[in-house]
């Protein structure tokens, strides 16, 4: 038996956007984007690379959307990506809204692409995929942060779904995968001393590039600066550094992130230990 749609029922709009280009011969190439996916290209500041701001026009991202944003970087190039706010994943009604990322650097290049997180709404639905694709020889800085709620409004992300997935693959051969699975009723989840702790914001750092483990003393001073805040480095391999940060508040998260992106930034990287300025509206 088929069921039978209400014409009087509201036809909700859902986007199926897609932001797509690459970094090659100096200049970006084969830009394509569909609505509500955008790409922005400030000015440089002084010292920096070519820097690009990749946006939702949209707002946010309702159960039933569908996004996704590809970018490669070619041998030799250089690109700093960021986003444009913090992406909001809305209450469902029902439908889950699918993301997927896929970044790609070839040898000789670097990206850094420094999210301003992911803030999942109570009763959100998301299913997200990262792929990264490193080649040997180059260099990914990579950060992503979920907040678990609107804090702000006393909201915890205390039911709905979560399914994140980050596989990166270096040489062409997979160097680490990550799944995280929230699913019902998430709340002691998310307060259990075998879960999050407590924590409400949750970030990923990684670095992938030539010696990128000799970092790690590098960055111990800085992550055990927040005293209130669990954070661990660890060396995956001599090319493959992990950083993990929990936090029962976000501004203390993000606060560490900054510190810990401008720490690999500058040692690793050999640029200014700062943040865009995008990162302080």
């Amino acid at each position: 038996m088929h069921s039978v749609r209400d014409p009087a029922a509201p036809v909700l709009e859902r986007y199926d956007g897609a932001l797509r280009f690459s970094v090659a011969e100096g200049r970006i190439d084969g830009l394509r984007q569909t609505p509500p996916m955008r790409l922005f290209r400030p000015y440089p500041e002084q010292g920096e690379p070519r820097s690009v701001v990749v946006g939702n026009v949209a707002g946010g991202v309702v159960g039933g959307d569908r996004l996704s944003a590809e970018v490669a970087v070619g041998a030799g190039e250089s690109l700093f990506a960021t986003t444009q706010a913090a992406e909001k994943i809305y209450r469902s009604d029902g439908a889950t809204a699918t993301m997927t990322v896929g970044l790609s650097v070839a040898a000789g290049g670097t990206l850094e692409w420094l999210s301003a997180g992911t803030i999942l709404f109570d009763g959100a639905r998301l299913d997200r995929t990262t792929t990264l694709d490193v080649a040997a020889g180059g260099t990914l800085l990579y950060s992503e942060t979920l907040v678990l709620g609107r804090l702000a409004r006393g909201e915890v992300f205390a039911s709905g779904m979560l399914r994140d997935r980050i596989r990166l693959r270096v040489g062409g051969r997979l160097a680490w995968a990550d799944d995280l699975g929230l699913a019902g009723e998430v709340l002691s989840s998310l307060d259990a001393p075998a879960g999050f702790g407590g924590a409400r914001s949750y970030s990923t750092l990684l670095l992938a590039a030539p010696n990128a483990g000799t970092a790690v003393e590098a960055l111990r001073p800085v992550l055990v600066a927040e005293a209130t805040v669990r954070a661990g480095v660890t060396a995956v391999r001599p090319d493959l550094l992990l950083v993990r940060i929990l936090a029962a508040d976000p501004a203390l998260a993000r606060r560490l992130v900054a510190s810990s992106w401008m720490t690999l930034r500058s040692t690793r990287l050999g640029r200014p230990a700062r943040m865009p300025t995008i990162w302080a509206i």
